[in-house]
């Protein structure tokens, strides 16, 4: 006897809406003669499709065709309920090919006066089906492979990093002590290269930039390796192809054999941008500003006059912030889903000391959350936002600039109403702007948020709440506080596109945040499927990579 093995094949559920002989009968004959596996189930009216589409979930639904409006209902009903199900309508002379809806539903229309082809298109449906669902279940499969993955990582005691094009991703704690990293972020910062002697640096990055495109583990390989503090050791390292956020990497597993030994130079990490900008003495003196300074507005000694006496209004102040060495301002448009909406960007400076060396916005805030030096970023980057709203030509669209602040502003009543004399000084200028305050530092600190809150309107800017996570306190927080933007955390996004009850709840706290005034912006999509799901939402806006290729294409208006 040959026992033959294999995987057995996926039977597709099919669903009918059954309200035209002529169409059920030829749809019957088509999936008699196909080859796919498949089950056939009927309904007879558009009442009993949602309980069918949640509990069967089905690959393919056939109906008739249906006018403009109610075709429409249909693919939004599909969206919410089963998004993964092919809707094809079946007619008696029309046709079109398969098309995607931006609700992220795919559909055709097939007609049935030729049968021959109306068969054999039926059986091309049902092979994409299956293929399509085929490609979901091992890119759940995969993620499932890397959560794993990682979570063995995360408590190993082996020492181990996620590695891409020759810079740190990711690295356990045994990683960090065994190099001795204060945090991940410095990790993140420092070539994977820095850490291996000078003379076999060449054959370590020739072995990473095979692991990066490779799929097999390396030969283990004995290499002298250094640690931050310049101790030296041998030590056994291993290049493995690994997944990370769905991107490509490899994992770089490092085993010393022997104890380091202090023989080399100490590696010197990347400072902080703000460090450099700012030296010992001006940090001291309380006289010198941390920052560049508005450019003060030169007005006459105040003497005392008589109330009837008329005082003319200052002129408008020119604002003006140097750019300090390696530091640039970038200004991401967002894409908003409503056109009646202000056009929106987000101030985010960029460091690069050097050519080929980049500390992109996040990296930069998690440097300067270290070493407590986040305010002097903040402040140069809401000047650099005046200063771009102030070159701008006035136009019909209304235009924001959202600049993101650190839980200083909670804490140094200094700081913060230092902050607030800049907005003042360039108030026709500063009602651009809207100050992006963490939703995580509002709840640390929730007397001081009336006060901020009040020095920013009196200031004329606007107030959004950054960052925001799904907690019972939202909602109340929101209609107390009244910010003009919500920006919601990027796990949503992430949620969204594998949650089908995600989906839902995202719909309904959308729906929930601008019914109370408040407009909603929705970061990390990354992904058409993604876009396609929130486009759906009561969202104002969208944040993303795949958004900015979308904003570029269409142009800033």
């Amino acid at each position: 006897m040959r026992i033959v093995g294999g995987m057995k094949k996926q039977t597709l559920q099919c669903l009918v809406i059954d309200r035209d002989v002529e169409v059920t009968a030829s749809l019957d004959a088509a999936l008699r003669h196909a080859n796919t596996p498949h089950e056939l189930q009927r309904i007879a009216s558009m009442q009993q499709l949602i309980p069918a589409l949640t509990q069967q979930k089905p690959h393919l639904l056939f109906c008739p065709p249906a006018h403009a409006e109610a075709a429409s209902v249909l693919l939004e009903t599909l969206q919410r309920h089963s998004p993964d199900t092919l809707l094809v309508q079946v007619a008696r002379d029309e046709w079109q090919g398969l098309t995607t809806w931006l609700a992220g539903v795919e559909s055709c229309v097939l007609p049935i006066r030729d049968v021959d082809y109306f068969a054999q298109y039926i059986d091309f449906l049902l092979h994409y089906a299956t293929l399509k669902h085929e490609f979901r279940q091992s890119k759940h499969l995969l993620g499932v492979a890397e959560l794993r993955c990682h979570w063995l990582v995360d408590y190993s005691w082996e020492a181990i990093a996620y590695v891409a094009q020759g810079v740190h991703l990711y690295a356990n704690n045994a990683y960090l002590s065994l190099f001795g990293f204060a945090s991940p972020a410095a990790m993140r910062s420092l070539p994977v290269s820095q850490l291996v002697a000078t003379d076999e640096r060449k054959t370590f990055e020739a072995l990473g930039r095979a692991a990066d495109v490779g799929s097999r583990p390396s030969n283990r390989l004995l290499i002298s390796l250094r640690t931050l503090a310049g101790e030296s050791m041998r030590a056994e390292v291993r290049f493995i192809p690994a997944v990370l956020k769905g991107k490509r990497c490899y994992q770089l597993h490092v085993r010393p054999l022997e104890r380091p030994t202090r023989v080399a130079a100490v590696v010197q990490t990347p400072v902080s941008p703000w460090d450099q900008a700012v030296t010992p003495t001006a940090v001291a003196a309380p006289s010198v500003p941390l920052a560049p300074p508005v450019v003060p507005v030169v007005q006459p000694p105040i003497a005392p006059v008589a109330l009837s006496t008329p005082v003319a209004p200052p002129p408008r102040p020119k604002v003006s912030m140097p750019a300090l060495n390696g530091m640039h301002e970038m200004f991401t448009p967002a894409m908003k889903l409503r056109e009646s909406l202000p056009t929106l960007c987000f101030a985010e400076p960029v460091f690069q000391p050097q050519p080929g060396r980049r500390f992109s916005y996040p990296s930069l805030v998690r440097r300067l959350r270290a070493n407590n030096a986040r305010f002097r970023l903040d402040y140069w980057n809401v000047g650099q936002a005046l200063v771009h709203v102030a070159a701008r030509q006035p136009t019909s669209v209304p235009y924001w600039v959202l600049v993101a602040v650190g839980g200083w502003i909670f804490k140094q009543d200094e700081a913060c109403k230092r902050l607030v004399r800049l907005l003042t000084a360039a108030s026709q200028v500063a009602a651009k702007i809207v100050v992006a305050v963490e939703y995580r530092d509002c709840l640390l600190d929730v007397r001081a948020v009336g006060k901020v809150v009040m020095l920013l309107k009196q200031a004329g800017v606007l107030l959004a709440i950054d960052n925001v996570v799904d907690d019972a306190r939202l909602l109340p927080f929101i209609r107390a506080v009244k910010p003009a933007l919500v920006r919601l955390s990027p796990e949503w996004a992430a949620n969204v596109a594998v949650d089908t009850e995600d989906a839902r709840y995202l719909h309904k706290l959308t729906h929930q945040i601008s019914e109370a005034g408040s407009r909603v912006i929705i970061s990390g999509v990354h992904d058409v499927a993604t876009l396609n799901l929130v486009c759906a939402t009561s969202a104002a806006y969208l944040q993303g990579r795949i958004v900015q290729q979308q904003v570029a294409q269409e142009g800033v208006k």
